[in-house]
C-alpha cells in the first residue's frame, strides 16, 4: 500500500488539502473550517493521517494558524457540529457548515477582494512599488474590479426587494476558481451579470468590443458564463431555465454602442441602465419556478461538477 500524501490548493483566499495514496484520491479537507469530502471511506485513517501531517507542516511554516479537525479519524467535528449530507448519487460524505453553505450570504466583490489581498500578501514590496510609480498590477486590477462589483452589487441588493428579484453575488463555479459576479433571478428568468470597471472609453459593436481601442473578449466569456449557468441550473432544478448574459460597466470615460450591440448579450453603460433593462424584461417564469431556481442557486453544490461542494 502506498504511503498517503497530501497537496495544497489555494485560490481566492481559500485553502484545501487534497490527500491521496498512490493513484487513489482519498478526498479533501479545508483545515480552517473543518469541512471535508471523503472519496474512499474504507481509507479514512490514511486520509486523516495525510491531512494532519500537512496541517503540521503548514503550521510550522506559519501558513496556517489553527486547524479545525476531528479528534479521531471519523466524521465527527470538534467545532459545532454541522449536518452530514451525501452527494446526490454518491456515498461520499460531506461535512457541511450551514453558515457558509448558503451563497445568499455572499457579499459583492468577495472573490475579487480576496484575490487582490492574496496577491498583495504574496508580493507586498512589488505591489507597493508599482502603486507608487503608477504602474497597474494584477492585484490592483482585482481591487478595482472588486470596487465595481460592490457598487453594482449594493445597488442590486437595494433594488431587489423593491422589484421582486433575488440576487446572489460572487457565485463560485467549477473547481478552477471562477465566479459569476452577480446572478439575478426573477420571473424574467436568470441573468448572469458581469461587472467591468474602467476609466477609459468603451466601444461595443454587434460582434466585438474594445476598451481604449483594444479588443477584449468579454462577450465570449459572458456567453460561456450564461451557458454554464443554464446547464447547471437545469440539472439542479429539472427545469428549462432561461439565462441571459449581461455586461455592465462602471466608471467608463465614454460609452458607444453600435446598432444595439450583440443580439445575445446585453452590454450596458451603468448600473442605472442595468436596472432599467431588468425592469423591461418579459415575464417567462411563474413565481414558484423563480423561487425553486433561487433555492437551487443558493446551494454551492449546484455550481460544481457532479454536485460537489466547494469550500
Amino acid at each position: 500500500m502506498s504511503v498517503p500524501t497530501a497537496s495544497v490548493w489555494r485560490r481566492y483566499g481559500h485553502l484545501r488539502i487534497y490527500a491521496s495514496a498512490g493513484d487513489v484520491k482519498l478526498g479533501w479537507c479545508d483545515p480552517r473550517s473543518g469541512r471535508f469530502e471523503l472519496y474512499q471511506p474504507a481509507m479514512v485513517e490514511d486520509f486523516w493521517l495525510a491531512v494532519r501531517a500537512e496541517c503540521r507542516r503548514l503550521q510550522r511554516e506559519g501558513q496556517l494558524a489553527d486547524a479545525v479537525l476531528p479528534a479521531a479519524a471519523t466524521a465527527e467535528q470538534v467545532q459545532p457540529a454541522p449536518a452530514i449530507d451525501s452527494v446526490p448519487g454518491s456515498a461520499q460524505p460531506i461535512v457541511r457548515d450551514a453558515r457558509s453553505d448558503d451563497l445568499a450570504r455572499n457579499t459583492p466583490g468577495e472573490s475579487a477582494s480576496a484575490m487582490a489581498k492574496e496577491l498583495r500578501a504574496q508580493h507586498p514590496f512589488k505591489v507597493a512599488a508599482a502603486k507608487a510609480l503608477g504602474i497597474r498590477t494584477t492585484a490592483g486590477s482585482f481591487a478595482m474590479g472588486a470596487k465595481g462589483e460592490r457598487e453594482v452589487g449594493h445597488k442590486l441588493d437595494r433594488w431587489a426587494p423593491q422589484d421582486g428579484w433575488y440576487v446572489i453575488h460572487a457565485v463560485p463555479v467549477g473547481e478552477a476558481g471562477a465566479d459569476i459576479d452577480h446572478v439575478v433571478i426573477a420571473p424574467f428568468g436568470v441573468v448572469t451579470v458581469n461587472t467591468k470597471t474602467t476609466k477609459t472609453r468603451v466601444w461595443v459593436g454587434e460582434h466585438g468590443m474594445t476598451l481604449g481601442g483594444k479588443s477584449v473578449d468579454y462577450l465570449h466569456k459572458s456567453r460561456a458564463e450564461a451557458r454554464r449557468a443554464k446547464r447547471l441550473l437545469d440539472r439542479a432544478t429539472g427545469l428549462e431555465v432561461p439565462v441571459q448574459a449581461v455586461i455592465v460597466f462602471t466608471g467608463a470615460d465614454q460609452f458607444t454602442i453600435r446598432r444595439g450591440g450583440p443580439p445575445d448579450v446585453a452590454v450596458l453603460a451603468s448600473p442605472r441602465a442595468l436596472r432599467a433593462w431588468l425592469q423591461n424584461q418579459p415575464r417567462v417564469l411563474g413565481s414558484e419556478q423563480a423561487d425553486a431556481i433561487y433555492q437551487a442557486a443558493r446551494d454551492p453544490a449546484t455550481w460544481q461538477p457532479h454536485g460537489r461542494t466547494p469550500i
